[in-house]
């Protein structure tokens, strides 16, 4: 059986939230998602990709949007030897330095060392209004990533 996983992580990839406000934001996504099967903050032992699953089509250049999947799989290895702890790369197209945290992702992903997670969500958006609920109860701006497993 296949799940659909609501992942909203923080831009910064090595912030993670106060208690107090992970229990907001679940409280929150708890409102805005009453139908949800399961609401978490989920914190990792460092920096994780969090992915689109089968939803991930491709990647792009942020700065030309060039398709740069083939040099994408060299980098992510990379920086995973390093544990993610260093996302710094330089595009192969236009030389331009950047993260992996910031490179287009058809469907978007984010890296991250926290995700609030809402487990079959039953809605296929999250409205501009439901995302700054979320936001300014975990004290983050968050990405959206919409993970089909």
């Amino acid at each position: 059986m296949s799940d659909n996983y609501l992942r909203l992580v923080p831009y910064n990839p090595h912030w993670y939230p106060a208690q107090h406000a992970a229990t907001a934001a679940v409280n929150a996504a708890h409102g805005l998602f009453p139908a949800a099967g399961h609401i978490a903050v989920e914190y990792e032992q460092g920096v994780t990709f969090f992915d689109a699953g089968a939803n991930t089509e491709s990647v792009h250049c942020p700065f030309c949007g060039s398709d740069i999947e083939e040099w994408w799989d060299d980098a992510m290895n990379q920086a995973a030897e390093l544990r993610f702890e260093n996302l710094s790369v330089t595009t192969p197209c236009c030389h331009r330095p950047t993260s992996l945290n910031d490179l287009r992702y058809v469907w978007p992903a984010a890296f991250g060392v926290c995700a609030l997670t809402v487990i079959s969500p039953s809605v296929n958006s999250v409205s501009s209004e439901q995302l700054r609920t979320i936001e300014q109860a975990m004290g983050s701006p968050l990405k959206v990533i919409w993970q089909h497993l």
